[in-house]
């Protein structure tokens, strides 16, 4: 069989992989030559234990389930809830765009440190959620139930902005397609416009959920035995600060690398299938 020489279609993306996998390779290097240089200038000053930090493994475990559970949950709920503040924000009656709008403005302009102390002493203590969390059967206890309350409050606030971009990005003659076609305004957001608005905004929401993994650090000052409190607990118990805190790091990027790989892939297919 007569050899063929690849198409020009596949060259410039062999060549596209070739150039990523150097990329990649680079940032290792890279970022593997920075802490090694900050490890050998530790090291003048500084006993490492790396044995006995990772006998604490087991702990960050124990954190970790918990950071997935609350980030998990919240994700879930901000996103349900970030779709019906965009939906208000684009009423046509005015009382909930002007809700949706206050919603908005009010949660981007507070640190998210000071919004979970607020839900948590303020909210916790004046709302009894015990009956709640009972019902629930013991999958979350009082301290999650509001931590998770805040962190999804919080972020639909921003996963909001997204969905309405998205919903506003579909040009507006689908909608009048949809209502020439005898479909109430209800129908068409539903069946054409939210349909396209979720396509153009899985990066962006995906990139938003990344966000909300790393605020869930935040939940140690609630004392939720998440990643970061365990972290800092070992640390002041056992004095091997940077050993425990380089772990967190670790254990962060083990969960935000595989969402930031996962957005990063699913904004090449959209933006090649749109050129088709």
């Amino acid at each position: 069989m007569a050899y063929s020489a690849p198409s020009q279609l596949h060259v410039p993306l062999m060549e596209r992989r070739g150039a990523w996998v150097i990329r990649v390779f680079f940032i290792i290097g890279l970022l593997a030559l920075m802490l090694g240089f900050l490890h050998f200038q530790l090291s003048k000053s500084y006993t490492f234990q790396w044995k006995l930090a990772f006998n604490f493994l087991p702990y960050f475990n124990e954190g970790l389930l918990l950071t997935i559970k609350a980030s998990l949950v919240a994700g879930v709920v901000g996103v349900v809830l970030g779709l019906v503040i965009a939906l208000a924000r684009l009423s046509p009656f005015m009382q909930l765009r002007d809700l949706g709008t206050l919603y908005v403005h009010t949660f981007r302009n507070v640190p998210f440190y000071v919004f979970v102390l607020i839900v948590y002493f303020g909210f916790g203590r004046a709302i009894d959620v015990r009956p709640l969390v009972e019902a629930m059967g013991g999958i979350v206890d009082e301290r999650l139930f509001w931590a998770i309350a805040a962190l999804a409050v919080f972020d639909a606030a921003f996963i909001s902005e997204i969905f309405r971009a998205g919903i506003l990005s579909v040009h507006a003659t689908q909608k009048e397609a949809a209502r020439s076609m005898g479909m109430s305004a209800t129908q068409a957001m539903r069946y054409v416009i939210l349909p396209q608005a979720f396509r153009n905004v899985i990066p962006a929401l995906t990139g938003e959920l990344i966000a909300l993994v790393k605020e869930s650090a935040l939940l140690f000052v609630i004392s939720l035995r998440e990643l970061t409190l365990v972290a800092r607990e070992l640390a002041a118990h056992e004095g091997n600060t940077f050993e425990f805190y380089t772990i967190l790091a670790v254990y962060y990027l083990i969960l935000t690398l595989p969402l930031a790989g996962f957005s990063h892939l699913l904004e090449k297919k959209l933006s090649l299938d749109d050129r088709h």
